[in-house]
């Protein structure tokens, strides 16, 4: 019976051409996750959503829950278009349920609500984070309308405002609710009967004439825009702010009536104008007229720099003389010339070339160019060190969009550099997993090439390790798990069958819940798979397979070992304690055995660890294996009672798995190691 569901959720989704990583829970999980729906957190006309935990996780989550159970086919459409977005201003997809009588969606837990709410609130909120959320769902948009560039085909999201914004605890924007979006296939335009959408933000020739192109977001845009320099709605009382926002650009006049006395002093008036006459354009009901989001994204980001350089009294202001967002476009994509290091500005060359025309899943990279000069802007002129060594430093930086990144400026000592850090970056900039560090940009300069990542605020899991502070064994147990099943996406055939190379604790980081997000892949290589090598590619990465044994050992001991040279030490002493006492014991951190339950699962990842670091190369098990023995074992041990034990309930969940892999057989459906088993 579980065999068959899986098989038919795994049908769905393959029908659906849903991409990414993408979960399909069943109805009895979304009650778990959410307990049994018992945190409401909005509600519209589309139905509720609520807060939830996700089981393996312990992650927060948004669960939202549709009204409407009967309109499955655009359920699917709204799943199938938000799994392909892979961008930071965007809310994560992480799964969906179709269940009985019920459609929902599962994404991540967006901390600060949504902008309307912010905006109606009695917080105070300065210029600059402003212009940050208004750059943060201009980069969304510029995306959406070129993401499907090479396809002819473009995505307009169809229902921008204030709710549809979700925020973070940066205050970074991230866009939500596809529910109408649409794939605007063959071209910039389409024509519906069924105009759909929030009336008071919908553009008004979408409205007259069903006529939805991307300019159409844009004029939904320019009201966000106003509302975020008013700090209050559209039309609120006798004020409407498309009027004013009109009237103020023609005539000059009636401008600080619009504008949240918050902020409307004369240091900001400047910004603010230019502001309101960007916002003006979007709102043009002369379509040829609203401007592209891309160049809304430069504007803006030139006005941010512009109020950023005012309050550090830079002498020469930005927007005196000229508007940088009007320069060629194509100058952006020109790598700079560079007087010294030939080689290395060949190998930068190759990786441009290379990287801007890579894809994933069928969708352009999407990484950020950046100059030297907005580096030293994003790390406030390098002045936060996090860490680093020969390789290069990785400094503490904030975009544009209040987003908290990590920028790693690579050092030019070591021998084969520019192999390592176009190596990296083409690998990274192709692929995209929630348990891989997500590349947001590089740097071409060749005297501070540089990577911008995803900042990971509790830091490497070696810093973990080596720190005096509370490490339960649940967090460890979910760093195992989230870090097979990256090396296990990285196998995959999905990837190009990719051999990291370098899983180690220093390259693990960690965000603020403890998820693990896997980096260092500038040594990593992707193999190529066909049916002549097939053997050879599974060996060469089971040393992968390998080196996560090893990191197993180092999570149940806290011991962390820096050198390679040390990796057999620790398996020797490991074994040497199961040969002890028959458990290991005497080898795990006393912190974490002090249970009975604790130690059950501590010996089963020892024993899984062992399998991992077999000197048989081929008789190691692949990372699907891996990561499934570990969700079994993990999930076992969460329920283990005080009667029963955790191995006594790992003993069980196999003999289950076993039952089930039969049953699959016997109704002649493939079993594939890395699904997940059904309680």
């Amino acid at each position: 019976m579980t065999g068959n569901l899986i098989h038919r959720h795994d049908k769905i989704k393959r029908e659906a051409d849903i991409s990414g990583n993408i979960k399909i829970f069943t109805e009895d999980e979304i009650e778990r996750i959410t307990n049994n729906f018992s945190t409401l957190i909005g509600k519209g006309g589309f139905g509720e959503v609520y807060r939830g935990t996700l089981d393996d996780d312990n992650e927060p989550v948004a669960v939202k829950k549709y009204i409407n159970e009967d309109s499955r086919e655009v359920f699917m459409e709204e799943v199938r278009i938000h799994s392909k977005i892979g961008h930071k201003n965007v809310v994560k997809l992480i799964g969906y349920c179709i269940g009985e009588s019920t459609l929902m969606i599962v994404m991540e837990y967006m901390s600060k609500g949504n902008l309307n709410d912010l905006l109606h609130s009695e917080i105070s909120i300065p210029l600059d984070v402003r212009l940050g959320i208004a750059i943060g769902c201009a980069e969304a948009l510029s995306y959406m309308h070129s993401m499907h560039v090479s396809s002819g085909n473009l995505v307009c999201h169809g229902d921008i405002k204030p709710a549809n914004i979700l925020l973070d605890d940066n205050l970074t924007a991230k866009l939500t609710d596809f529910g109408i979006s649409r794939l605007l296939v063959g071209g910039v335009t389409r024509y519906t009967t069924t105009v759909k959408g929030s009336i008071g933000y919908m553009d008004p020739i979408y409205i007259q004439e069903g006529r939805l192109t991307p300019r159409s977001d844009v004029y939904s845009f320019g009201l966000v825009l106003c509302e975020l320099m008013a700090g209050k709605g559209v039309r609120k009382g006798a004020i409407n702010l498309i009027l004013y926002a009109n009237k103020g650009c023609a005539s000059g006049k009636g401008f600080r009536e619009i504008c949240d006395a918050a902020i409307a002093n004369e240091n900001n008036m400047k910004i603010l104008k230019e502001m309101q006459k960007l916002a003006a354009e979007c709102l043009s009901l002369t379509i040829s007229r609203r401007p592209q989001m891309t160049d809304v994204v430069k504007r803006l980001r030139t006005l941010r720099k512009e109020l950023k350089n005012r309050h550090e009294n830079y002498s020469e202001p930005i927007l005196a003389s000229h508007h940088s967002w009007r320069k060629n476009k194509k100058q952006e994509m020109i790598a700079p010339t560079y007087n010294s290091k030939l080689q290395i500005k060949k190998s930068l060359s190759f990786f441009k070339r290379s990287i801007s025309s890579s894809k994933v899943q069928s969708e352009p990279s999407n990484v950020r160019i950046f100059a030297q000069e907005e580096l030293k802007e994003v790390t406030h002129n390098y002045s936060c060190l996090l860490g680093g060594g020969l390789s290069g430093k990785v400094y503490r930086g904030t975009l544009e969009d209040n987003a908290v990144v990590a920028v790693r400026v690579f050092s030019e000592v070591l021998e084969g550099f520019e192999e390592a850090f176009v190596n990296g970056g083409m690998i990274l900039s192709q692929i995209s997993h929630r348990n891989v560090v997500k590349l947001l940009g590089y740097c071409l300069d060749a005297d501070c090439p540089a990577f911008v990542y995803e900042y990971a605020a509790r830091g490497s899991l070696s810093d973990v390790l080596d720190r005096h502070e509370d490490f339960p064994l649940d967090l460890r147990a979910k760093i195992a798990v989230k870090i097979a099943e990256a090396l296990e996406y990285l196998h995959s055939p999905a990837t190009g069958i990719i051999r990291h190379g370098y899983v180690v604790p220093s390259k693990i980081l960690l965000d603020g819940n403890f998820m693990p997000k896997l980096t260092g892949f500038s040594w990593a290589r992707k193999l190529i798979k066909d049916p002549i090598h097939d053997r050879c590619v599974s060996l060469r990465v089971k040393a992968d397979v390998y080196q996560f044994g090893v990191l197993l050992l180092m999570l149940i001991s806290r011991k962390n070992f820096v050198f390679y040279a040390d990796h057999d030490d620790i398996v020797a002493q490991f074994r040497a304690a199961r040969q002890a006492d028959g458990s290991g014991r005497a080898f795990f951190d006393d912190d974490v055995a002090g249970h009975g339950g604790d130690v059950g699962l501590l010996e089963e990842m020892g024993r899984l660890s062992l399998k991992c670091v077999c000197e048989e190369i081929d008789q190691r098990p692949t990372m699907s294996e891996v990561a499934e023995h570990l969700r079994i074992i993990t999930r076992s041990w969460k329920k283990c009672s005080s009667s029963e034990g955790a191995t006594a309930l790992v003993s069980k969940a196999m003999a289950k798995k076993s039952h089930v892999a039969a049953e699959a057989e016997a109704t002649k459906l493939d079993w594939p190691p890395g699904s997940d088993i059904r309680d």
